[in-house]
């Protein structure tokens, strides 16, 4: 990750009024290092992708971020604004904001580690040391996972705050599946995590996507897994991004007791999941409202449930192999 982010392109002092004046404060710094080669070309695929889905995110974060012809190497920029910039999350404005930016063809490894980066940005600790952050270059290591200078000097890599965290995260930046796709560690919760059967922790599996691939796709598995964990539930996710995937085993689906969709392009291979308790929502429900996801899958389950997939083929106009029906619409 270091070589993505350098002390010159962290902002600190961000003025920007808008979404759009703080993209292209932060993307003039990345044409300053020449990692990106056509300002307002980038910028264009900025806005196009931002127009499919606002990149703000409930707790003060704005996530801008593209693939781009016109990048020359992965780079992430970060910025701090006392005043905030609203980048469309329901909370309100964001005063931390991260310009991601990827080559039409950057490969799996750089896209994992960027991947990295949206799990982290679940995590408290993460996001209030950057808040508390005094130099660029003290940001930058935070960003970047290194140790780190001043106030921050005691949490030097966030990675590892988590038992086995920082082997997963190598583990995906190699395309590995971290202890199964997604896998959750379940503590011994009693009956609040029992399957409706009683026999085994309650099951779930989970598919997470977003139009890009990049962001949102790990941060919607992060959050579940995170909620997953609290709640006593096995849960195993396929995270269908920008940097491959790990299809979830067909022994697992077999097993698990409800699906969770949390998703803004169509699930590939759907069809694998049919027959059980289903829940679908948008990839930012994942993101912001996991707790309530997971209690619905549970309730499905309890109350036996069989997946129904009308409503999920109805929202992407699709039949359950994927492709379109003679009088359905094109995908959105």
């Amino acid at each position: 990750m270091s070589e993505m982010i350098t002390p010159e392109l962290v902002d600190l002092g961000l003025s920007a009024d808008s979404k759009e004046e703080a993209a292209r404060a932060l993307a003039e710094r990345m044409v300053t290092l020449g990692r990106v080669t056509d300002l307002d070309g980038f910028l264009a695929d900025v806005a196009a992708r931002e127009a499919q889905m606002p990149t703000g995110l409930e707790g003060g974060i704005g996530i801008p971020h593209c693939r781009s012809a016109h990048v020359s190497a992965p780079t992430l920029a970060f910025g701090r604004s006392a005043a905030g910039v609203d980048f469309g999350a329901p909370d309100g404005p964001a005063d931390l904001i991260f310009l991601i930016a990827a080559p039409s063809g950057a490969d799996d490894a750089h896209l994992s580690i960027l991947s990295s980066l949206a799990r982290r940005l679940m995590r408290p600790d993460f996001v209030e040391a950057l808040r508390s952050a005094t130099t660029p270059a003290e940001a930058a290591a935070l960003v970047a996972g290194e140790p780190t200078t001043g106030a921050n000097a005691a949490a030097p890599a966030f990675e590892a705050k988590e038992s086995g965290a920082k082997e997963s995260e190598a583990k995906e930046s190699r395309g590995e599946a971290p202890d199964g796709p997604g896998r959750s560690p379940v503590p011994d919760r009693g009956e609040a995590g029992e399957s409706p059967t009683g026999r085994h922790p309650f099951r779930i599996v989970a598919v997470t996507s977003c139009p890009t691939g990049i962001a949102h796709t790990y941060m919607a598995a992060e959050s579940l897994q995170r909620a997953a964990a609290e709640a006593g539930i096995d849960i195993q996710i396929e995270t269908q991004g920008s940097a491959g995937f790990t299809k979830l085993t067909p022994e697992a689906i077999a097993a698990a007791d409800a699906v969770i969709f949390a998703h803004d392009v169509p699930v590939r291979d759907r069809a694998r999941f049919a027959g059980k308790p289903t829940v679908d929502a948008g990839v930012k429900a994942g993101i912001n409202r996991p707790a309530e996801l997971l209690r619905e899958a549970r309730d499905k389950a309890d109350r036996g449930e069989a997946g129904d997939y009308a409503p999920l083929l109805t929202r992407f106009g699709e039949n359950v192999s994927g492709r379109r029906g003679p009088d359905q619409p094109a995908n959105r």
